[in-house]
């Protein structure tokens, strides 16, 4: 009967400390335990780029919808605006946030976009973009993804590019959460725009070919 008794306390430790280790994983990864050390750093260095980057220039600059911002654990981490290329007028709006990877991560255009106005017309495809940085030569790679409105109307195309990371380069990667899970916070990006047939985003990339070194210049490596 000692030894059952034993073995029963045993058991309940293993489950508790098993719990009580899921729970502490859990609420790192997903930002419950308050500010990340180096995040409002992050934060206030993010929010300084520049409303005019060579051609592009901020026609406007909102706010997301307080859900989602509640939900993403992003209040004042994020930037939204529309951009205007002042030779062509071609719009493209730009979310860039920072905040717990956990939130961000399993957010995508594949999951928050779409409903019964728009559906997939592709999947995700890569799209890479040499950048120079101060003395640096990086790499980026983005996710590309096109929605089509349900109507027959062309025009209605949206191309999404999107990307995630610590601070350094942009990665296109197939599961963000698990990739980047050993990082507190990350920065994600969504550039999007209107697209016309034939159109895989030519706005988009055009943007973020001149935009992308003034952007890296505004982040901060996570652990610097």
């Amino acid at each position: 009967m000692k030894r059952k008794k034993t073995e029963l306390y045993l058991g309940i430790i293993v489950i508790v400390a098993f719990t009580v280790g899921i729970t502490v994983y859990s609420g790192t990864l997903w930002g419950r335990w308050g500010t990340f050390q180096g995040l409002d750093e992050a934060r206030e260095t993010l929010k300084s780029l520049p409303m005019t980057i060579g051609n592009w220039e901020a026609e406007s600059e909102g706010e997301l919808d307080s859900v989602s911002v509640a939900m993403l654990r992003i209040q004042d981490s994020y930037i939204f605006r529309t951009y205007k290329h002042r030779e062509t007028q071609a719009f493209v709006r730009m979310t860039l946030m920072v905040g717990p990877t956990g939130k961000i991560t399993v957010h995508t255009p594949k999951v928050c976009f779409g409903g019964k106005d728009y559906e997939m017309e592709s999947d995700n495809t890569r799209v890479e973009f040499a950048v120079l940085s101060g003395d640096n030569d990086i790499s980026d790679t983005f996710w590309r993804i096109i929605f089509a409105g349900r109507s027959l109307d062309v025009s209605s195309r949206i191309a999404f590019y999107w990307a995630v990371s610590p601070g350094d380069t942009w990665s296109a990667v197939e599961n963000p959460r698990i990739t980047f899970q050993r990082y507190r916070y990350v920065y994600k990006i969504q550039v999007e725009a209107f697209a016309g047939a034939g159109d895989d985003g030519d706005n988009v990339k055009k943007f973020l070919t001149e935009c992308l070194p003034v952007i890296h210049e505004h982040m901060i490596p996570y652990g610097r």
